[in-house]
């Protein structure tokens, strides 16, 4: 079928062509909010000026004073080295999506469930529980190990790695490989098991060079976001002097006066190492498309392992249990301990933490300010991601493979450059100076931070639609609104809902993007916990932590029921 001439169904026909205009205009649009961060970026890190002067000067001060600190030279070979979690979580998480896909094991729904909500869970309630496990003074495993001699440090580079192998890296990255293996057929390794193969031999043989793209597709997204981490560096790396990029770029800011341009040429080095990474990973992604289900009769039929399977389930359901929900039942008893982590002092449990929390105004007011940000770019999400995903799917529009790279372009951008970039743009220009700290400026950077993956879930899903749906509407002189408000929304509802909670997720749980331009006034739930972790105050952390993760597995719940709608 030939692509929808999208500009003819939405305008009347005219004389110039209205195809130009509208792929012109979109593309502007994109442009404007991907470009205007990077621009500012690159700007800043030209600016020789003094510290603490307000007047522009050109030249190269900035990168000089920059790399010439030995803290931003440490940050950035911290950055390489804390990303080598990346290949330990690609070769955990193959094993475990080939386990729950391949392996005929019981308890198969519990443990994707499980990697769920640890996808949805925020990073900091998950280190914060960590904290109270590992902590080398009163961590409850030390105090138990500690008698043989041992003592683990969780404020080290091999704590930090674990943290986020547990919270974030193997669970995301199971749950991108499972559905690769799902829509690979089982006659594949069948045929190699015929031909005298055994099931080691099918695995490197077959199954590895087939999902190579996916697996390459996967680590490069893990590689991208382990290089702009900053909670976990953050809270974890700080009071043991480990500092990547994210969190030396965050003290430069947070100085005294703030150093801007070179808070802006570090911010420069990376951006074309994350740049250069996000578009090896839209290559494989767009160009490298490789069919595992064919017309003729597949099959998906798991092996059966035998007596093995309650070893692999036992493995399973012991990673789930130390990786998910001992950190989470930890922080439930930490949230009701009088002294954090101090378990041998007299009485050491106590409500009044609960108390402290629920009265005081900055936490009411905290509630407030998530649940306007999370529902403010949820909603605006549905809307401009579905569009864009439309365009992207249906549009015969001019520069369309621009504004693919466009919308692709924030993967690129670390959500603390990202907000860096916008607190600059506000403090620079005086027209947009009052967005400084309002809910606009926050919707604004979550909106463009979250576009990849909204906007690449709903082409997904305009792409499974047959054209013909559509055509058939048009024949009856359906225009194109009523064909998408009619037909095409309808199926698509499934997939914007999901698209939808996970951006309301972010906005709840987001700490890098928004923390340089939040104000007293917009401080979230997220922001809160984190001053109070920085501060000390673990207690009150652990509530405001608890509490996100609740959202957190409510959002698993109900993007595990949009999941199963969509299969059926």
């Amino acid at each position: 079928m030939a692509p929808v001439e999208f500009s003819r169904i939405l305008l009347p026909a005219r004389p110039f062509r209205t195809d130009a205009w509208l792929g012109s205009l979109v593309v502007l649009g994109v442009a404007a909010l991907t470009l205007t961060p990077i621009f500012f970026i690159l700007l800043g890190s030209l600016n020789s000026a003094d510290p603490g002067e307000t007047d522009w000067r050109f030249g190269l001060r900035a990168w000089q004073e920059a790399f010439s600190s030995p803290g931003t030279l440490s940050s950035i070979g911290y950055s390489f080295l804390l990303s080598v979690r990346c290949l330990i979580g690609i070769v955990v998480a193959f094993f475990i999506s080939w386990l729950l896909v391949r392996v005929r094991i019981p308890l198969r729904g519990f443990i994707e469930f499980s990697l769920w909500v640890a996808y949805f869970l925020p990073d900091l309630p998950v280190a914060i529980g960590w904290i109270l496990l590992l902590d080398p003074q009163y961590g409850l495993i030390n105090q138990v190990i500690q008698a043989f001699g041992f003592k683990l440090n969780i404020f080290s580079v091999y704590g930090i790695i674990w943290v986020h192998l547990t919270a974030s890296t193997i669970p995301v990255m199971t749950i991108l490989l499972t559905p690769a293996l799902r829509q690979m057929e089982a006659s594949f390794e069948e045929a190699a098991w015929v031909c005298g193969a055994n099931t080691f031999e099918a695995f490197k043989g077959v199954l590895l060079p087939i999902l190579a793209p996916a697996l390459l597709t996967v680590f490069l997204a893990g590689l991208i976001r382990s290089l702009e981490a900053f909670q976990i560096e953050q809270l974890l790396g700080t009071p043991s002097g480990i500092y990547v990029f994210a969190t030396r770029i965050y003290d430069l800011i947070q100085g005294e006066p703030p150093l801007f341009p070179e808070a802006m040429a570090v911010s420069t080095f990376f951006l074309v190492i994350l740049f250069m990474l996000a578009l090896l990973y839209q290559h494989y992604t767009g160009e490298r498309r490789f069919a595992t289900i064919s017309g003729r009769a597949t099959s998906f039929r798991p092996v059966d392992v035998g007596r093995w399977k309650w070893f692999l389930v036992a493995f399973l359901v012991l990673f789930i249990a130390v990786a998910v929900f001992l950190p989470l039942g930890i922080l439930v008893v930490g949230s009701l301990m009088r002294l954090f982590g101090y378990f041998n002092v007299s009485d050491p449990f106590t409500t009044r933490h609960w108390i402290l929390v629920s009265t005081d105004p900055v936490f009411l007011s905290g509630i407030r300010n998530s649940f306007v940000l999370a529902t403010g770019t949820a909603g605006l999400a549905i809307l401009l991601y579905g569009l864009l995903g439309y365009l992207l799917a249906r549009g015969r529009i001019v520069a369309k493979s621009t504004l693919n790279v466009l919308v692709w372009l924030p993967w690129a951008i670390p959500g603390l450059l990202l907000g860096l970039a916008f607190l600059w743009l506000f403090l620079s220009v005086r027209i947009l100076s009052p967005l400084y700290g309002s809910f606009g400026a926050l919707v604004l950077v979550m909106l463009i931070k979250e576009m990849p993956i909204g906007v690449h879930m709903t082409k997904t899903a305009f792409i499974q639609i047959d054209e013909e749906l559509e055509q058939a509407a048009h024949v009856c002189g359906s225009g194109w609104l009523g064909t998408y408000w009619r037909i095409v929304l309808p199926l698509i509802a499934p997939m914007l809902v999901t698209v939808g909670l996970i951006v309301f997720m972010a906005g709840l749980r987001d700490i890098s993007t928004i923390v340089l331009l939040s104000s007293a006034s917009t401080r979230t739930l997220a922001l809160l916990m984190m001053e109070y972790s920085m501060g000390g105050q673990m207690g009150p952390a652990s509530i405001i932590g608890l509490l996100l993760s609740l959202f957190g597995l409510a959002m698993a719940l109900t993007c595990r029921k949009q999941l199963r709608s969509l299969e059926g």
